[in-house]
């Protein structure tokens, strides 16, 4: 595995309007095994083909660097399945020991919140989705560089808007290095807060298949470069190889503050112990 950032350089290319021969095509990509094309409803174009970079075209009337933000979602989600990798709509947070611990939700706005108290709270670099993850050894995966992005919950927030007229905000905390193939520890998978207190349990295979299956990014650019068939054989690997926990939050408390450092010791705690076993 090698990191995804390295692969999605700017290459300086015009972008092409369609691919030759797409083996998927909506109204806002085209993908196939030789490439990834979208097409932004403001009129922006991405273009991602193996050896070639990433092209990159603003849409009319937008600042310059408009598409930079897709360039880091989904120029590098693409360029991660055309390199063999599977890239996961998760956070990861670098825990004291050095290794990533991916973090999932159903709510986005709920990981990002948890991702960001980590930094916060306990001092932990961050970093934004999606993150990579090599199928042949999930113990390895790679991210993008990028500060930790948080939705938009009221206009006078402070932090600036990832591009003009954005509803996610960028959010100025330390990030992960995207230039490195990185060590992972696991994946954690934030429950609803509604039990009556706070635990945490690994999940067994069938579980832990699905909740991967649940956090692809990007799945019908992946299931047509790789196949179905393919596609839910590495869900299966993945969920076999790596450590898939599910943490119910504390009831009524959102897993920021204090929060956030107890529940990084559980996580912690747990980890340690499946490492002695």
């Amino acid at each position: 595995m090698d990191p995804i950032l390295g692969l999605i350089t700017l290459s300086g290319r015009v972008p092409p309007q369609h691919l030759t021969k797409p083996v998927e095509v909506t109204p806002f990509f085209e993908v196939g095994p030789e490439g990834f094309v979208m097409t932004t409803p403001s009129g922006g174009q991405l273009h991602y083909a193996p050896g070639e970079g990433l092209a990159l075209a603003d849409p009319p009337g937008r600042p310059a660097g408009d598409m930079l933000p897709f360039a880091y979602s989904s120029g590098f989600a693409a360029a991660a399945w055309l390199d063999g990798c599977v890239p996961l709509r998760v956070n990861a947070a670098r825990l004291t020991d050095g290794r990533l611990l991916l973090i999932a939700s159903d709510r986005d706005d709920l990981r990002e919140s948890f991702s960001l108290a980590l930094s916060e709270n306990c001092g932990l670099a961050v970093a934004d989705a999606p993150v990579a993850i090599d199928p042949e050894d999930p113990s390895r995966v790679c991210t993008n560089g990028r500060p930790i992005t948080q939705r938009r919950s009221r206009k006078e927030m402070p932090e600036p808007p990832v591009r003009q007229d954005s509803r996610r905000l960028q959010m100025d905390r330390p990030a992960i290095d995207g230039t490195v193939v990185q060590p992972c520890a696991g994946l954690v998978c934030l429950g609803d807060g509604k039990g009556p207190a706070a635990s945490l349990h690994e999940l067994h295979l069938i579980a832990a298949t699905a909740e991967v299956k649940k956090h692809i990014f990007m799945p019908l650019v992946g299931a047509a470069i790789w196949g179905n068939d393919t596609i839910s054989g590495a869900n299966v690997v993945l969920a076999n190889a790596l450590p898939i926990l599910r943490l119910a939050l504390p009831p009524n408390q959102p897993p920021t503050g204090t929060v956030a450092v107890d529940l990084l010791a559980l996580i912690e705690s747990h980890l340690v112990q499946k490492a002695e076993q």
